[in-house]
């Protein structure tokens, strides 16, 4: 493997420790090797290809095989170049790592969680993709403890989308260290399993005075009204929320639903809060729950930082003309016909 091309301090033809992709590679087949696993070629495919030197991004999916625990931990632990025959230091220039479909199973998130809690100050991952990776309430407590204060404060977006298995449990544990992390801007956990119970670890996060998430998206998960209500409470004191996604949820038009919608209209009109993005599609929220939640919207004293508030197009159409912005301050049919077709159940 040739020496670094473009960017960086080096000169053409020398080798730079840590920044070398052909020795990460290297590492890793040898510790594949180690652990009597075969190398995957998904990863060769990253470190090998010229046109994408240097390397900061690690892009891994099923189309070679599952990459799994064992070949997840053979990767981060080249990476930390820390294996037993490994040269060359930590790989410095890696900031985005996206895992899909790999089946990495909470043994392998452990091993990811390492590189973010010990490697912090030389690996500087910003952006972590874990898709459908089988992970669960352990592969979260070791996320939680590494995101906790005075580990890691590199990483600004982390997506867990589709680990179905995470579950309320799964989302306690990631609370552990998230109640005191300073650094995360994104967090996406669509489609994971999560229940009501998970309503107040959202907010425990949300009321961290010193969080700086920007985004949080919780599409596809079985939140109902309860847990909608337990994240207002974290809601109502936050000040860096800008997007709020909540779509698909389970919410209705129960008694419990309703009032949590109340309370979540009163969030969005206290004054302090910063959310510009509202997703509520795929809600069964009706008339009732629609006229509810028109005057953080629509109203006198309406939230005038919304842009894009997203609801379902069944509701009455004069209804959803009102509440539904698709984006920029714009509304009306065209747009929100478009971003609001209805789910196919």
């Amino acid at each position: 493997m040739g020496p670094k091309k473009g960017g960086g301090a080096a000169k053409p033809g020398e080798e730079v420790e840590g920044e070398d992709p052909g020795v990460l590679l290297q590492n890793y087949q040898k510790f594949c090797k180690t652990i009597g696993l075969p190398a995957n070629p998904c990863v060769a495919k990253n470190l090998t290809d010229e046109e994408k030197f240097p390397v900061k991004q690690i892009i891994i999916d099923d189309e070679s095989g599952p990459l799994g625990p064992g070949g997840t931990r053979a990767l981060m632990t080249a990476v930390m170049g820390g294996g037993p025959g490994m040269k060359g230091g930590p790989y410095k220039l890696l900031e985005s790592l996206r895992i899909w479909r790999s089946n990495a199973g909470d043994d392998g998130v452990a091993a990811i969680a390492e590189v973010l809690r010990l490697g912090g100050a030389e690996v500087k991952i910003n952006y972590l993709e874990l898709l459908d990776n089988n992970i669960g309430a352990r592969g979260c407590l070791a996320f939680g403890y590494a995101l906790a204060k005075g580990n890691n404060v590199s990483l600004l977006n982390l997506n867990l989308d589709y680990n179905r298995d995470i579950g309320a449990l799964g989302v306690a544990n990631l609370t552990r260290g998230m109640r005191t992390n300073v650094s995360l801007r994104i967090l996406s956990m669509q489609y994971c399993g999560i229940t009501s119970e998970a309503g107040p670890h959202f907010s425990e996060i949300l009321s961290n005075a010193k969080s700086g998430l920007e985004e949080l998206i919780l599409n596809g998960n079985r939140l109902g009204g309860i847990g909608l209500k337990a994240i207002c409470e974290g809601l109502h004191v936050n000040k860096t929320l800008t997007k709020f996604s909540i779509g698909d949820n389970m919410i209705d038009q129960t008694d419990e639903d309703l009032d949590a919608l109340t309370t979540f209209r009163e969030v969005l009109m206290n004054g302090t809060t910063q959310i510009a993005s509202v997703d509520l599609l795929y809600n069964r929220i009706g008339q009732v729950g629609g006229e509810i939640m028109l005057p953080a919207v629509d109203g006198e004293d309406k939230n005038k930082n919304i842009t894009e508030f997203l609801v379902d197009i069944s509701l009455p159409m004069e209804l959803f003309e009102k509440l539904h912005k698709a984006g920029g301050g714009k509304k009306g049919k065209k747009g929100g016909k478009k971003g609001g077709k209805k789910k196919k159940k």
